[in-house]
């Protein structure tokens, strides 16, 4: 089985987002006066108002958002509300400028662990800066990865930006490039400007672990060679990311001859696959690993988490490989346990 068959593949969907106030459907949205946007932050998300915000400001756009502090200086106000269909991730925004005396709105869903609604920072961040694009005009567009598609996937990336990239689109990780050409170069056509994409476009969403544990490597009779790998401690998986990292965490086993320059995740190098089951931190699993290369051998162990992402830094051992026993097939080491799914509509 190749690596790919082994992580997570995310699963899309395309649920519809309503846009709460919009203008006639026979009218076009219309542009705000300037390009500067005075609002007002009501909600219990500041950090996610203040990202989303920062990404417009900075992107090389013709519009400024001006965080002022009363709701009779702001022509948008930003407040938490109820009135959404769905649970987290929800929302509406007014679509272009309202006119002359009138205010634009945005309402997110805040919900609390005690409601079960405990909102993810990502995916507030992501339906924030949704509800900005409409804002400024922008209405949905399912033609490719946009801030404007109509849903996002576990709160990590909106729709179509997750796609078959298995190894960035994993629990644990978020679509960080808010911004995506298409969207500014839509929001160009309005309101001019030199926009251009800075930001990375996946980002780690929890903390990875730091170090794998110590490892241990054995020649065993007939050329077998075992590894003994020390269970280092795992940052705990948020409560947001439950359903979305729901894989069984473990370690790979890489050998490479002479030197120490495997890369996770390889399957060129992969020699062996390990989980953990019972196997508490602190304690040690062995593992039996495929043919290695005669002559000598560095053995570099990377442990991941229940998202498999990768610790930071592998655990090394040097091996005198033999080369005299049949190789495994790739397809006969253990399979890494998939994570599921949640997904949940913009609203």
């Amino acid at each position: 089985m190749t690596r790919a068959g082994r992580v997570l593949i995310a699963l899309l969907a395309a649920l519809a987002l309503t846009v709460g106030l919009a203008a006639s459907a026979d009218a076009a949205p219309r542009k705000w006066p300037k390009g500067r946007i005075t609002y007002v932050d009501r909600t219990l998300d500041p950090d996610a108002v203040k990202a989303a915000v920062r990404a417009w400001n900075t992107s090389g756009i013709n519009v400024r958002f001006v965080k002022v502090g009363s709701v009779r200086k702001a022509r948008l106000v930003i407040r938490n509300t109820r009135r959404v269909l769905g649970g987290c991730g929800t929302g509406y925004g007014t679509l272009g400028y309202p006119g002359p005396g009138r205010r634009a709105e945005i309402g997110i869903l805040h919900g609390t662990a005690a409601d079960g609604q405990s909102c993810a920072w990502p995916g507030q961040t992501i339906v924030m800066a949704h509800e900005l694009g409409h804002v400024l005009g922008l209405d949905h567009i399912m033609s490719g990865c946009s801030l404007m598609n109509t849903s996002h996937t576990n709160g990590v990336a909106p729709t179509l930006c997750l796609g078959n990239s298995v190894d960035e689109a994993k629990p644990g990780r978020w679509r960080c490039r808010l911004l995506e050409k298409v969207d500014l170069r839509r929001a160009k056509r309005i309101y001019g400007g030199r926009p251009e994409v800075r930001d990375p476009a996946w980002c780690d969403a929890v903390a990875r672990i730091p170090a794998t544990g110590a490892v241990a490597a054995v020649a065993e009779p007939g050329g077998w060679t075992t590894a003994t790998v020390t269970r280092a401690p795992e940052p705990a998986v948020p409560d947001w990311l439950g359903t979305w990292a729901y894989g069984e965490p473990g370690f790979e086993v890489h050998a490479t001859p002479n030197a120490c320059t495997a890369v996770p995740g390889d399957d060129s190098t992969l020699v062996g696959v390990g989980l953990w089951g019972d196997v508490p931190v602190g304690g040690t699993a062995t593992e039996a690993l495929q043919l290695l290369p005669a002559g000598p051998v560095c053995l570099s162990v990377w442990q991941f988490d229940r998202g498999y992402n990768f610790a930071q830094a592998p655990s090394t051992a040097l091996v005198t490989g033999t080369a005299i026993r049949q190789a495994a097939r790739a397809h006969d080491l253990p399979a890494r346990v998939p994570a599921r799914v949640a997904v949940t509509p913009f609203d």
